[in-house]
């Protein structure tokens, strides 16, 4: 199985990366193959306004989450790795998932190419406020059913804001390995 990750922090080494490899390491002890990519080593911009039907859909700038795109067509489990900033995923993030409306391949759209395929989260948030997660949750999930991909879970990593921040919370990293393994 072939499990794919994608990173929505800037910062190399950050808490979302530092999940993003206990899930991958995990993944690897159950002798899957793994791959992660930093979003913000690819040029995304945000949609340009799509009007008409769905077949005119088109931005020439969609080349680079094409790329990206492609690798999470041929994964097995995608994983989204981000930290949380005001409400919602990074705007890397975004700009990625946003991208997922116009991708096509031979005239079909992404999520005629994604049943049957898994997506798991993880999550690295200052702010522990209830209710607050469901917010960033949510629309991750709904994307996910909209490409009709079956949820695999999350982890998620609290009271984090420094790199080194999750290194006090050994019970995260653990379960982000043991989410990794049971993928």
């Amino acid at each position: 199985m072939r499990v794919v990750a994608f990173v929505g922090s800037p910062r190399k080494g950050g808490n979302s990366d530092q999940l993003t490899d206990a899930i991958l390491a995990g993944a690897a002890e159950a002798g899957h193959e793994t791959e992660k990519l930093y979003l913000c080593d690819y040029a995304l911009t945000p949609i340009d306004a799509v009007y008409g039907a769905e077949e005119n859909w088109t931005d020439p700038r969609q080349g680079p989450a094409d790329e990206l795109i492609e690798r999470m067509v041929a994964a097995d489990v995608v994983v989204l790795a981000s930290p949380v900033y005001w409400f919602s995923v990074s705007g890397l993030m975004k700009l990625f998932i946003d991208r997922w409306a116009l991708y096509q391949r031979d005239g079909r759209r992404l999520m005629d190419l994604m049943p049957g395929k898994r997506v798991a989260a993880a999550l690295a948030l200052a702010d522990p406020e209830p209710g607050y997660l469901d917010m960033v949750l949510g629309p991750l999930q709904q994307a996910a059913k909209w490409l009709r991909m079956t949820w695999a879970g999350e982890v998620v990593a609290t009271s984090v804001a420094d790199p080194g921040d999750l290194a006090a919370q050994p019970g995260v990293l653990a379960a982000a390995r043991e989410l990794g393994r049971a993928l």
